[in-house]
């Protein structure tokens, strides 16, 4: 009984993980999503991440966007965060500015 558990735990656990990566991984960057967007204005979302933000939070956009020990944009193909998005704006920090955490009150989805 207890190795089925511990098989169901991690297949279920596997199969989250997979879904939660799959958005970053799978979805095409739209160059020009940001083509009229005026300078130093936050770069707005492609539609598809239309929800993304009230489903995951921060931390589904740090999934992609951040860098620490499980995530790296260069992997997903996707935009860096800036340094001043970090704690004391410090990348090595790992740690989002609190601030910062409301993503979509700057970056709104494309269409919005």
């Amino acid at each position: 009984m207890k190795k089925a558990t511990l098989a169901a735990t991690a297949a279920l656990t596997l199969a989250l993980g997979a879904s939660a990566l799959a958005g970053c991984a799978t979805e095409a960057p739209e160059s020009t999503v940001n083509a009229d967007t005026p300078a130093g204005a936050a770069p707005l979302m492609p539609s598809t991440h239309e929800g993304r933000y009230e489903s995951l939070g921060a931390k589904g956009c740090y999934g992609c966007h951040g860098a620490n020990d499980q995530a790296d944009p260069m992997l997903t193909g996707s935009v860096p965060l800036p340094a001043d998005h970090y704690q004391n704006g410090d990348p090595a920090t790992q740690t989002m500015d609190p601030v910062r955490e409301q993503c979509n009150t700057c970056h709104v989805t494309q269409g919005e």
